[in-house]
């Protein structure tokens, strides 16, 4: 949960760089799982994968960002968790 601005004040100077990065290394997990997210859709779910375009409206991004938001590493990583394969493109 977020921390109200008010309390901020009430932060000495390394508690709040702290606060900020943490802030930043939950930002950077959320933007990896939002891109684990987009390959499992594409990648791995069938017998036709999400629309670029519903996929583009739930995750904010455009139908060429959906397309290049997650990587083959991306992939990789889905692909392990689920213990399979992505399915193949015909």
């Amino acid at each position: 949960m977020s921390q109200p601005l008010t309390t901020l004040d009430d932060l000495t100077a390394d508690d709040f760089l702290r606060r900020l990065a943490a802030l930043r290394d939950q930002r950077e997990q959320i933007d990896r799982d939002i891109r684990a997210c987009l390959a499992y859709a594409r990648e791995f779910t069938g017998p036709r994968p999400y629309t670029l375009a519903s996929l583009a409206e739930a995750a904010g991004l455009s139908i060429s960002g959906v397309r290049t938001a997650y990587t083959p590493a991306d992939c990789e990583a889905v692909a392990r968790a689920l213990g399979r394969a992505p399915r193949r493109r015909g």
